[in-house]
């Protein structure tokens, strides 16, 4: 698996969805698009992955948009990120491999248990993680951005 800037855009644009969500009220991507910076188009690809992974759910017409359809306390990073990355390992050697031809030095590998080992605990990490998690630290910043941006106003 490869952290991408699909998988950076897909959790800021969660994000944004479950803080502009007021009592369950659809947001539209065209906003998300606005406030976080990513292409329309781009996220209905994304929204498109996140519904079949029942994250999300749709709703068509007017005062439509996006919901979530899982309690942010269940949605879990790593699921998130396999979701839109698709692949479940970092690396090649660290793959299911099916053909041992794919990595010839497989067999006497020194470094294959540091990668294999390094993966194991980067899944673990990501999917100990939820969508709510970040949430939280996002409310925790948010005196310190307040602060900033005080700041930054005030030439400080």
């Amino acid at each position: 698996m490869k952290i991408t800037t699909r998988a950076s855009y897909t959790i800021r644009a969660l994000l944004d969805l479950v803080q502009h969500s007021n009592d369950g009220k659809p947001v539209r991507l065209s906003d998300i698009s606005e406030r976080e910076g990513i292409s329309h188009a781009y996220l209905e690809q994304l929204f498109s992955r996140l519904k079949n992974l029942d994250v999300v759910k749709g709703r068509k017409g007017p005062g439509g948009g996006y919901v979530m359809s899982r309690d942010p306390d269940d949605v879990l990073i790593g699921d998130i990120i396999r979701a839109v990355e698709g692949e479940d390992n970092f690396f090649l050697c660290t793959d299911e491999i099916s053909d041992v031809d794919e990595c010839r030095r497989y067999q006497e590998c020194i470094t294959h248990h540091l990668w294999e080992g390094l993966s194991r605990r980067v899944h673990e990490f990501l999917n100990s993680i939820t969508l709510a998690d970040l949430l939280r630290d996002a409310e925790a910043l948010e005196p310190h951005r307040e602060i900033r941006n005080a700041k930054n106003l005030h030439g400080s």
